[in-house]
């Protein structure tokens, strides 16, 4: 482990890690931020498309004062960010540099497995959550092809099936949070990993993780799906790597298909891959031994504290993917006219609502509510609903957007009214107490109850905390037996 340094230049703080000193920015006080700090090795050349590598130590103070560049992605609307495949930085604010044994928010933001960056709440400096006593970390992580990709190749050089690069830089960074988050001010016996669209599925599946149980204690899965499409079998994505080669000009029998993959340019390989985004996890019998819903169903995942939740718009998301009805039958089969009677059994409804409800259910609240009763069977479990819509737009939102929580939660927002600051301060002192004592419950706030196995009481959270059993019984029953049917679990949430 690190040990702490007192030494500053020109007021800049400077902390000493396991691999050299890093000079951070001041925040006020005694608060600090350190960014673009290196936790694995560039990779790149042969690194590429193999699992994370120990960062090498530095000579002299390595400046920590921006962000690292981006992992590459497809650009995003606004000032682009610089980008680069050397891009396994990871990010903290402390409130306390001086501080000893603070709870630590480890972030994993999301983007559907292809955008994003660890950027994400790091960059508003002292957030809430941080105010009040949080050591904040988050990480990039390799992104789209450049993170997921098998190959038979690459299953040949490791000996073992490949692929899940994206879940070895998660790891790799919350061992280097396990070995330098003291100094700090962190507690490393006191991580909760957190996270939301991808990042949440990034949460299910480290709870999963037999190896990386010791790297944190609790668990937040925010809009994280984890039954219907969270993972896919080796040999499915070894034929889909195949043909990703084939796109970039990369015959399936040549020779030097290693080498001329990692030849390709990034923007080749971004180039290879268009169309809505297609990447998750894949069952490498490595890290991922089976599908999450799975795993989490027959008890195979870490006993510790969970929040598991979705908000009541996760449609939003769909139409930015462009996952239309026709996309839900062609890559899922889903059938709108099939799901009508369970859907219209309390009044007809427009194609578009039906649509937008069963793309809610089908990736997000099924799983949200099914993963949180089979947590619930080995450690204490909250299940959430977020449904809070700012008066402003209850016009034209018909629910909470996909991780519309998020920002209540985490952030400061000038713009809230009394009524949407309400709704914020409520979800920080639950988060809060979460990530600090394991139990999200505290003075002040309407009481929240446990999930309980084949019973999920959930909080129901928009202009009000209302708890609702069962919630959406006979529409989450059809996803249910749907998700029995193709994985033969026959265990009932």
């Amino acid at each position: 482990m690190a040990d702490r340094a007192d030494i500053s230049v020109a007021g800049a703080p400077v902390i000493e890690t396991n691999l050299g000193p890093v000079r951070g920015v001041a925040l006020g006080g005694p608060a600090a931020a350190f960014r673009g700090i290196p936790f694995a090795a560039p990779p790149v050349g042969p690194l590429r498309w193999r699992e994370a590598q120990p960062a090498k130590p530095w000579t002299g103070v390595l400046d920590a004062t921006a962000f690292g560049p981006v992992c590459p992605q497809q650009p995003s609307p606004g000032e682009p960010l610089p980008q680069d495949e050397d891009c396994l930085t990871l990010n903290i604010v402390t409130p306390d540099v001086g501080a000893t044994g603070l709870p630590v928010l480890f972030s994993i933001h999301g983007g559907a497995y292809f955008i994003g960056s660890g950027r994400y709440i790091a960059d508003k400096d002292l957030s809430p959550i941080v105010r009040r006593g949080v050591v904040l970390v988050s990480a990039n992580y390799r992104l789209g092809r450049f993170g997921f990709f098998a190959h038979p190749a690459l299953s040949a050089e490791a000996g073992r099936g490949t692929g899940n690069f994206w879940l070895s830089d998660q790891i790799s960074a919350l061992e280097w949070v396990r070995r330098n988050i003291a100094a700090f001010g962190g507690d490393p016996a006191n991580v909760t990993i957190l996270g939301c669209s991808a990042g949440g599925s990034s949460v299910n599946t480290l709870v999963t993780v037999d190896k990386v149980r010791h790297l944190f204690t609790r668990a937040a899965s925010h809009s994280g799906g984890g039954l219907f499409n969270a993972a896919r079998s080796l040999k499915r994505a070894e034929e889909q790597g195949v043909a990703f080669a084939r796109r970039a000009g990369i015959d399936d029998d040549d020779p030097d298909v290693l080498d001329k993959l990692r030849a390709l340019t990034v923007e080749q390989i971004i180039a290879a891959d268009p169309g809505a985004p297609d990447y998750g996890a894949i069952i490498d019998s490595h890290w991922i031994e089976k599908p999450v819903g799975v795993a989490f169903a027959e008890g195979e995942r870490s006993a510790v504290p969970m929040i598991i939740g979705s908000t009541s718009n996760e449609a939003s998301i769909f139409g930015m993917m462009g996952f239309d009805a026709a996309t839900l039958k062609a890559r899922f089969d889903i059938d709108l006219d099939e799901l009508r009677p369970v859907y219209e059994a309390e009044g007809a409804l427009s194609e578009a609502e039906l649509l937008r409800r069963v793309q809610t259910d089908f990736l997000f609240t099924a799983a949200s509510l099914g993963i949180g009763s089979f947590a619930a069977r080995t450690a204490p479990t909250w299940s959430y609903h977020f449904d809070y819509v700012p008066a402003a737009q209850r016009a034209t939102k018909p629910g909470a957007s996909h991780c519309a929580d998020m920002p209540y939660t985490f952030l400061d927002d000038a713009r809230r009214t009394p009524e949407d600051q309400a709704v914020a301060d409520r979800q920080q002192a639950y988060w809060y107490n979460f990530i600090a004592g394991g139990d999200p419950n505290g003075d002040g706030l309407p009481a929240w109850p446990q999930a309980a196995p084949g019973a999920v009481a959930t909080m129901m959270n928009g202009d009000t905390v209302e708890i609702v059993p069962a919630l959406h019984r006979d529409r989450m029953a059809y996803w249910y037996e749907r998700w029995m049917r193709e994985t033969g679990v026959t265990v009932r949430p």
